[in-house]
């Protein structure tokens, strides 16, 4: 099983790219949003899933999400290490940018994740957590 997880992802109105989560400004103002994904089941070697993403946006303003990735972030078995050899997430399948709504919600597009046949014995019944990164800025009037 792989649960989508809420994470924190932090936006300016600028481009350049620091970390993962964090875009920077001529200002270095940041703010953060959530970027989440649907709950996959029955997970097992060679299936494929897909994991639906939202964004919340906590301003009174809207927001424009420009980039979203996801990666394995960690697995509720010590021995099941969070690898694409165990668990792997392709690329964002979805519109962008996508609009959202000052104090609102939006669906975007999702996540193909894949369990290879190749599994490793120690993945099995184990939960899977992703991390979800996206890129927004606030939208011009």
């Amino acid at each position: 099983m792989a649960s989508g997880t809420a994470v924190s992802c932090v936006w300016v109105a600028g481009d350049s790219r620091t970390e993962a989560s964090v875009v920077g400004s001529a200002d270095r103002t940041a703010f953060a949003f959530t970027v989440s994904g649907t709950v996959m089941r029955d997970l097992h070697p060679g299936a494929v899933r897909r994991t639906r993403v939202t964004v919340a946006n906590p301003y009174p303003f809207p927001i424009k999400v420009r980039s979203i990735e996801a990666r394995v972030m960690s697995t509720s078995q010590r021995r099941c290490r969070p690898t694409p050899a165990n668990l792997g997430v392709g690329s964002y399948r979805g519109a962008l940018p996508l609009t959202v709504p000052a104090h609102g919600r939006r669906t975007g597009g999702d996540f193909e994740v894949r369990m290879p046949n190749t599994v490793a014995e120690a993945c099995k019944n184990t939960t899977f957590e992703l991390e979800f990164t996206a890129r927004a800025g606030r939208v011009s009037r």
